[in-house]
Parts: C-alpha cells; sequence; structure tokens
C-alpha cells in the first residue's frame, strides 16, 4: 500500500509515473485511487492472459503511453526477479516471460539468454487444449487464468454463483483436481487434464481444456 501512495505522489505533479509488475489486488486498488484524483492509467502485462501487470499513471492531457513491458523466450526457467518480471508461462521448448527492461537486465547478469518470442506465440490462444502455470487449484486461480479474465471479476462470478465445480456451486477456495469440470455462465467448460507438476517458484504447471 506505501509503495502504490508514492506512485501516485509522484503523479500528482502532472509526470508520467510508471509502477513495477502488481498483482490483480494493487492493480485494483491502483486505479481506483488514481482515477479517484483525476488521473489516467495504463496496464501492460505483455502475455495475452497476463494477470501481473505494469501500471503508467499520466494526466488528462496526455494522449496516450509506452507500453514498457516486452516478452521474451527462455529455454530454461528463470529464477525471481520481484516486480521487474511478470507471468510465466510454459510453452513448448521452453517459457514465455514478460520484462521490464531491468529485469532483462538481471536475467542477463544471471546468464540467461532471453530469445525472441516463437512465431504466433503472443497472439490469443485459440486451440482447446492449453499449458499454463497458476499460483494454485483454487477454483478463482485455475478459472480466471482458463477462461482468460481477471482473477477479481472471476471470483465475483463465483461469489454469484454463477460457476459450478462437481455439479455443486463452487467457492473460491475449492480446489480443482484432475478431470474435474467447471462450468462459468457466460465463458464455457473448463476441464482440467492433468497437473504437470510445479515451478521452482511453487506454481502449478496444468493442461486445461476449454469450450466456450
Amino acid at each position: 500500500m506505501a509503495d502504490l501512495l508514492a506512485y501516485l505522489k509522484r503523479a500528482r505533479g502532472g509526470r508520467v509515473v510508471q509502477t513495477g509488475f502488481l498483482d490483480l489486488e494493487a492493480q485494483a486498488l491502483l486505479e481506483e485511487q488514481a482515477r479517484a484524483e483525476g488521473l489516467k492509467v495504463a496496464f501492460f502485462g505483455g502475455l495475452p492472459l497476463a494477470e501481473r501487470k505494469v501500471a503508467v499513471l499520466y494526466p488528462p492531457e496526455v494522449p496516450s503511453v509506452h507500453d514498457p513491458v516486452e516478452v521474451v523466450f527462455l529455454e530454461k526457467e528463470p529464477p525471481d526477479l520481484g516486480e521487474a518480471m511478470g507471468d510465466l508461462e510454459e510453452v513448448e521448448g521452453g517459457f514465455l516471460l514478460a520484462l521490464l527492461p531491468q529485469g532483462k537486465k538481471a536475467l542477463l547478469a544471471a546468464g540467461h539468454t532471453p530469445l525472441p518470442p516463437p512465431e504466433g506465440a503472443l497472439r490469443p490462444g485459440r486451440e482447446r487444449v492449453r499449458t499454463l502455470v497458476v499460483p494454485s487449484l483454487r477454483v478463482d486461480a485455475v478459472g480466471a487464468k482458463g477462461f482468460g479474465v481477471s482473477r477479481t471479476y472471476f471470483v465475483q462470478g463465483v461469489k454469484a454463483g454463477k460457476v459450478r465445480l462437481r455439479g455443486k456451486v463452487a467457492s473460491p477456495k475449492d480446489e480443482v483436481a484432475p478431470g474435474d469440470t467447471l462450468l462459468a455462465e457466460g465463458l464455457g467448460a473448463l476441464r482440467l487434464l492433468e497437473v504437470l507438476g510445479e515451478t521452482r517458484r511453487g506454481n502449478y504447471k496444468i493442461k486445461v481444456e476449454v469450450e466456450r
């Protein structure tokens, strides 16, 4: 919260201010505070289904702002780079990673070789079966990532009784197991096919099938 207030304070003088990568809760809080003060805010995540995003605060008289996020391809899973590192998505042969410039420098210093993303990797996936990286197997985490919506938005639908798991109305804290199907009103059906393992950062690699 203190960091968010510092960003807002810097932006009050009419300057363009960029944050590090923020989680969904911090994004929502910063956007609410910025709009209350008459500031515009733009979010950039790099990946089509990104949860962690960089915010850029700017005054109304500025027409647009630059996207500071770069997406690179890595053959090996990277170390944790803090706020300089956004979402990590496993793809064939390696990982896609959203970065700020200082994150790319840190990767190079650590001996990694960032490469351009494979052709077509940054288009929203149309294939039904996808491999994702999620922070947990909870309904809210798996559903939001699988359907490509914000976790806050998906939780609202869950709390409104619009998501079902194993034939019953789901709660955000319920866990999805392989073979389970999430039915989300207005979004479709998501089936968890397989849990492929855990990443070094404690996230889960999962394979899902989505029908809209």
